[in-house]
């Protein structure tokens, strides 16, 4: 009975990569296989949605899975695209690039919209660019070099710039010098000092009326304070949330071409 549960649930793992078993996708990114960094993911996210829009109007599929479960990799692919629809409709300028990580099976497919630009030589000498990347288990360099590759291609015909890199690394904070650091432990210890005759003189007073009593004797006031300041509250910090950009796949038909092989 456990050999039969184990043999069942194996079986269920098995069928859970199955085009009909794949979730609806919500990235240009699907990472089924774990294999992708989340920086890798971050920066292919950044390029797709720049292709994405006016007037490249192109969308990238990265999608990765454990096993093709014995189907053929084209087969696999034409299944995908039927059920994601990736592109826009009309134009169908959609690509995807598939990976089966423990088969070591690649294929890169095109819409009708970019068969044109993107011919099965093409995509064929992409797809064994990849090679030596996949050989060593660099899966972000595999498909950071296919999608830099695709998405070149698609700018330049649409004669747009792609800024690859939109968020830049920010510097590492220089160290502070000692005599900088002695200067401000200085200046920290006389504000102390300061606050400390302050009160002094707040709870002493003068003729032994507090300081801050008299003060306020001497300038009519009963007591109350008026500072005459407005407070200023943390007016839209709540309104800018992240988004990836992605709004889903748009109707687009494939069948324009590909190209795949083995690593």
């Amino acid at each position: 009975m456990l050999l039969a549960l184990l043999l069942g649930y194996c079986g269920t793992a098995a069928r859970a990569e199955r085009v009909e078993d794949l979730p609806k996708p919500t990235d240009y990114v699907n990472d089924y296989a774990h294999v992708l960094s989340p920086q890798s993911i971050g920066r292919l996210d950044r390029v797709c949605v720049q292709l994405d829009r006016p007037p490249a109007n192109a969308q990238i599929a990265v999608v990765t899975v454990e096993t093709l479960n014995g189907a053929d990799a084209a087969d696999y692919a034409n299944d995908l695209e039927t059920k994601w629809k990736i592109g826009r409709k009309g134009s169908d300028r959609g690509v995807l690039i598939l990976l089966a990580i423990s088969d070591h099976k690649r294929r890169i497919d095109v819409g009708y919209g970019l068969e044109g630009i993107l011919p099965d030589g093409k995509l064929g000498d992409i797809g064994r660019e990849m090679v030596p990347d996949l050989r060593a288990n660099d899966f972000d360099g595999a498909v950071t070099l296919a999608v830099d590759e695709l998405s070149q291609v698609i700018a330049t015909d649409a004669n747009v710039t792609l800024d690859e890199n939109p968020m830049p690394i920010q510097p590492a904070p220089a160290r502070p010098r000692p005599v900088a650091l002695i200067f401000v432990l200085i200046v920290m210890g006389s504000f102390f000092v300061l606050r400390v005759v302050l009160a002094l003189f707040n709870s002493v007073g003068l003729g032994g009326v507090p300081w801050n009593t008299t003060l306020s004797r001497r300038s009519g006031s009963d007591g109350g304070s008026d500072s005459g300041s407005t407070s200023v509250g943390a007016a839209g910090a709540g309104g800018g949330g992240s988004d990836s950009g992605f709004g889903g796949f748009s109707g687009g038909s494939f069948g324009g071409g590909g190209a795949g092989g083995d690593w």
